[in-house]
């Protein structure tokens, strides 16, 4: 089956279905989210292991799934609370194994809760905000059309390397591209579905900027631990980070918008 093939039947399967979870919100949102979390940071895990750092698997797994729980139900409530229990079992496990690395063991697990949970955290967080699904349906819109605008305008435009150690192929035309682009769709989009957030032009940039910023910095992780994709789950896709790594930026950024205005 050709690469081609299985990126078709995969975004078939799970448009679909990511979809009618965002859309009926409650059990089966907070599900696809956690499902979502606990892949990225078995490919977090898998990644460190090829780096040929060890850190507590458990704890990862654990400390997310808690996380995100806590998330669902208490909303922010918890989370300092459960990032601080997550930070003392990582330092209880590094003072009583037999060579205690806390900077690097420690800080993994930790890098692995915060990025692997508390970003998709935000999911839930917005969604549960007044009109969260209409802009959930806005950040996933326009996170879409930036990754797809530089992708285009890069390939005919690029000139200028964006990230040259992170990331050769990114180009700053193609960036400015699919920013542009983001702001034009999202205006076009909020005029017709009345927020009220913010100018949708201005939310289209700001969607944009940390998209652009999200993808870089999932580059930066693969660039270090020496790999093309975070990992295989998705079929002609690679990994769930590859798919949602501008997301994990986007989503906490309208998020905290939205704390902000209202």
């Amino acid at each position: 089956m050709s690469s081609l093939v299985k990126r078709v039947l995969t975004a078939a399967f799970s448009i679909p279905v990511v979809l009618g979870c965002l859309y009926f919100g409650g059990i089966p949102f907070f599900l696809l989210v956690l499902a979502a979390s606990v892949a990225a940071v078995f490919e977090l895990r898998a990644m460190m292991v090829e780096m040929k750092v060890t850190a507590s698997g458990p704890l990862m797994y654990v400390g997310a799934a808690a996380l995100l729980a806590a998330i669902y139900v208490r909303g922010e409530a918890l989370i300092a609370p459960l990032l601080f229990a997550v930070f003392v079992s990582a330092a209880v496990l590094e003072l009583i194994s037999g060579s205690a690395r806390p900077f690097s063991r420690g800080g993994l697990v930790l890098m692995a809760v915060l990025y692997g949970a508390f970003l998709p955290g935000h999911f839930l967080l917005l969604r549960a905000q007044p009109q969260g699904l209409a802009l959930l349906f806005l950040v996933l819109l326009g996170t879409w059309v930036t990754d797809t605008g530089a992708y285009f305008v890069g390939t005919r435009w690029g000139r200028h390397r964006l990230a040259p150690t992170i990331s050769p192929k990114k180009s700053v035309e193609g960036a400015v591209g699919g920013i542009l682009l983001s702001a034009l769709v999202t205006q076009y989009v909020n005029s017709r579905l009345q927020i009220g957030l913010l100018p949708g032009w201005v939310l289209g940039t700001v969607i944009g900027i940390a998209a652009v910023a999200g993808d870089l910095f999932e580059s930066a992780l693969k660039r270090e631990a020496g790999v093309k994709d975070s990992g295989w789950i998705l079929p002609g896709h690679g990994g769930v980070l590859d798919r949602i790594d501008s997301l994990l930026f986007t989503v906490p950024v309208v998020y905290y918008l939205t704390k902000w205005i209202g």
